[in-house]
């Protein structure tokens, strides 16, 4: 499969919105049919996680990949209707991850197994899906919701003047945020942008109404998470992605904190491990996991926190080692979360 295949879908969610996204399909299917939605990160397209997503099918599984609603090919035309539209983050899981989940099950027929691989604040989103508890297993790539407390020490200054004091600014003065414009990111919606600008600790009072009823089935969720996080991810700290996994006080956690090294290569940062680069080194670890032919990854001990309790992992990593060069790797930019 080249990097460009895949097919055009429609997803409609159940308020009515219909989001684009391209569906990755396996070529032959041998037994139960197999299915991964890649949740991508704030403001960026589907369309970078396709060598991955080619990959993936390539190896067995059928991929959907959604332009979450105001992003990309599910964004508005023009500004004025960007700036009409009416969309929360958590929407994003609640709305159109559940549509993905329900389009991809029917899509497969019989009686798929689906797997959910979410990248930073779609890890997140994947899990506040109503039927997230169809996921056989869900892997989390940098999985946050952006509290500020959580960023990493030597850029947390600067991602909090960026994020929690201009964007809002800018996105209650235009009525969306205008991120293309800027070369952070993809513009994104007002409601989102605000989300992330003013998030609480705790997500659920950010989501407010149904906040607490929706975390609490987050909480609920009992299926295998594994959280993979480069060492040298500002917004991934391990407060942030602990943050997240205490959510899932009932799923079974397995934790990677990846150094650049033991991949071989100097850096990583948010985005990097979805790169062409990593197709030898990390991609095959991913895909076992995600077949369960591997139930852990193979992780240096001090990193490993395995086959615990979400909701007992210790606040701190016993042996992380802090790297104060945070290359983002992301069109030479932050990009989203």
């Amino acid at each position: 499969m080249t990097d460009f295949d895949g097919e055009d879908v429609e997803v409609r969610c159940d308020d009515g919105q219909v989001i684009k996204a391209r569906l990755y399909a396996l070529r032959a299917s041998e037994g139960e049919p197999r299915g991964v939605i890649i949740a991508p990160a704030t403001g960026v397209q589907s369309s970078y996680y396709r060598r991955f997503a080619g990959y993936l099918a390539d190896n067995g599984f059928n991929v959907l990949v959604p332009d979450f609603r105001g992003i990309g090919r599910s964004a508005p035309p023009d500004a004025n209707e960007y700036r009409r539209l009416k969309a929360r983050w958590h929407e994003w899981g609640t709305q159109d991850v559940e549509a993905c989940i329900a389009w991809l099950l029917d899509r497969l027929g019989g009686r798929p197994r689906i797997s959910a691989v979410g990248h930073s604040f779609g890890g997140f989103a994947s899990l506040l899906a109503e039927h997230a508890h169809q996921f056989e297993r869900v892997m989390l790539v940098g999985a946050q919701h952006a509290h500020w407390t959580d960023y990493d020490r030597h850029r947390r200054l600067a991602f909090i003047l960026r994020w929690h004091v201009f964007m809002p600014a800018v996105t209650m003065l235009l009525g969306y945020f205008p991120g293309k414009k800027l070369g952070w990111l993809e513009n994104l919606p007002r409601g989102v942008a605000l989300d992330w600008a003013r998030g609480a600790s705790d997500y659920a009072k950010t989501i407010g109404t149904d906040g607490e009823r929706i975390m609490h089935r987050v909480s609920q969720l009992t299926l295998p998470v594994l959280s993979v996080n480069p060492t040298d991810d500002p917004y991934a700290t391990p407060a942030a992605v602990r943050r997240t996994l205490r959510y899932l006080s009932s799923a079974t956690c397995e934790e990677w904190f990846v150094d650049p090294r033991d991949l071989g290569v100097d850096e990583i940062g948010h985005f990097g491990l979805f790169h062409q680069r990593f197709r030898e080194t990390f991609w095959p670890k991913a895909l076992h996991w995600l077949l369960g032919t591997e139930t852990t990854i193979d992780m240096r001990p001090d990193d490993a926190h395995r086959d615990a309790r979400c909701d007992d992992l210790p606040r701190l990593p016993l042996r992380i080692r802090e790297n104060p060069r945070f290359l983002g790797g992301f069109h030479g930019g932050d990009g989203g979360i």
